[in-house]
């Protein structure tokens, strides 16, 4: 017999199946077949046999005109698998009635964590990544600020003992934050990410938005309540804006900063160099009071690269976590198919558009396909293009759901990526409550900071500034700031 691999791609191309329909006919998960077809792995004889019966079967309802039949059927008659594989398929469920991932599991593991007896308020909240983040890492956010009103929406069902202190930051006074100080005593952390619209690649880049302006809210904040700690975040591309002075921004934000208090260095991040499956970078600023801690400012040491199988000599790191690890476990979903979960469902896109696509491999754009007909008339190669399975995904923007954005198709169906997928890629768990349009709930989505890393950089700060108190049983809330 030929080569395995070889074999099951000719015999599933020979019937003019895709890799999704053909793992569906033999009641196999998807990315299992993708193994088998790239010579990783090879079925065992109990399971090459099973997929010579269903190919029996498959050949047999089409001469007896039942294609679309058989197709439909979600788990083959007479098919059998490794137990392993079974009980992954049928047997191994959460309440929810499907299964979670290695990497699912991983992230619900993080509600367990012990806290801090640390506190924080968070600033531009969005719909809570960021204070998801500073929660597994045993905070207590005790209070939020949000202007628009579906992302405070969701921040509230995920957060409902975290007290809303306002809406537009512009309209809170100073008398109002004066105010947080009796209610919650001394803040530890201020952390949040201003909107970034003025500054990305996304917007108009103009510096003259008014909104690149709302650092200087977070600054007055800071200036007022003294936290000993302050995380600010935002887009990769703030590092090359100019002021209208035509200064660059960050040195306004570190001018402004030292001004308040605060000893401040900003650092661009990648997201993937901490685990979170989705190349994401971002700036982000650590600040810490002057009269807090006389500690050097650094940032945490990636913990994750990609090492192609040779790891360098003496490396820790461990390998990216890849689209594969964070989304292998949800349902094969083609264009308009839903499934079990209520946010794991495909958009309905125009059969032009699939027909672009259909033929794409992982990583290729329709803007790629051999047939001139069949390419996009206008936009770049990054559009209508593939995910790769054993990657990092692209950055999580907005219009996820849109199959003609940068990088939002699935790596083997033919279609843009469903909410839960971005929610994975994102590093949120499946336990994370939604509310809103779907529109409403894409932006939010889009728009947080991943969970994964905020947990790692609230630990950082924790280790870097707080952990000797915490040893010694000093309570940090209880201090007294010079004022």
């Amino acid at each position: 017999m030929e080569e395995i691999s070889v074999w099951i791609r000719n015999e599933r191309k020979s019937r003019k199946l895709s890799q999704a329909k053909f793992a569906k006919l033999i009641g196999l998960r998807q990315y299992i077949l993708s193994a088998w077809e790239l010579g990783k792995t090879n079925p065992s004889e109990t399971e090459l046999e099973s997929i010579k019966s269903a190919l029996t079967l498959f050949d047999n309802e089409v001469k007896n005109g039942n294609t679309e039949k058989i197709l439909k059927r979600k788990t083959p008659k007479n098919v059998s698998f490794s137990l392993a594989e079974t009980n992954f398929m049928n047997g191994d469920k959460k309440e929810n009635n499907r299964p979670y991932s290695p990497y699912s599991d991983m992230l619900l593991s993080f509600e367990t964590l012990p806290t801090s007896g640390l506190n924080a308020i968070s600033l531009f909240s969005g719909c809570g990544g960021f204070s998801l983040g500073f929660h597994w890492a045993g905070v207590d956010i005790v209070g939020y600020v949000e202007l628009v009103d579906s992302a405070r929406d969701i921040y509230q069902e995920n957060f409902p003992n975290s007290k809303c202190l306002g809406t537009n930051i512009r309209e809170i006074t100073d008398e109002a934050i004066n105010e947080w100080k009796k209610q919650f005593g001394h803040i530890n952390i201020l952390f949040g990410g201003p909107p970034c619209q003025g500054f990305s690649l996304a917007g108009k880049r103009d510096k003259f938005d008014p909104r690149n302006e709302l650092y200087k809210e977070f600054v007055r904040v800071a200036s007022i309540l003294k936290p000993d700690v302050i995380l600010m975040e935002n887009v990769r591309l703030i590092t090359s804006m100019k002021a209208p002075d035509n200064s660059p921004i960050t040195d306004l934000i570190l001018r402004d900063f030292d001004e308040a208090g605060y000893r401040c260095k900003f650092q661009p991040i990648n997201a993937q160099d901490y685990g979170v499956p989705q190349s994401r970078e971002r700036v982000f600023f650590i600040g810490v009071r002057k009269d807090f801690s006389q500690k050097g400012i650094v940032f945490p040491e990636k913990t994750h690269g990609f090492d192609e199988g040779l790891p360098l000599f003496g490396s820790t790191l461990k390998n990216y976590a890849t689209f594969r690890d964070a989304t292998f476990d949800l349902e094969s979903l083609e264009s308009g198919e839903m499934s079990h979960d209520e946010w794991h469902f495909a958009v309905k896109h125009p059969d032009h558009v699939i027909q672009m696509l259909k033929d794409v491999p992982e990583g290729g754009s329709a803007h790629d396909n051999p047939n001139p007909k069949l390419r996009p008339t206008s936009g770049y190669n990054t559009t209508y293009k593939r995910l790769i399975w054993d990657e990092p995904s692209s950055t999580i923007s907005t219009n996820f759901g849109m199959i003609s954005g940068s990088r939002n198709v699935h790596p083997t169906n033919t279609r843009s990526l469903t909410i839960r997928e971005a929610l994975r890629c994102q590093s949120f768990p499946d336990t994370f409550k939604l509310c809103g349009t779907l529109g409403e709930i894409r932006t939010a989505i889009g728009n947080a900071v991943p969970p994964l890393l905020g947990k790692t950089l609230a630990e950082h700060l924790i280790n870097s500034f707080f952990m000797e108190s915490i040893k010694s049983q000093e309570v940090y809330k209880n201090s007294q700031p010079v004022s």
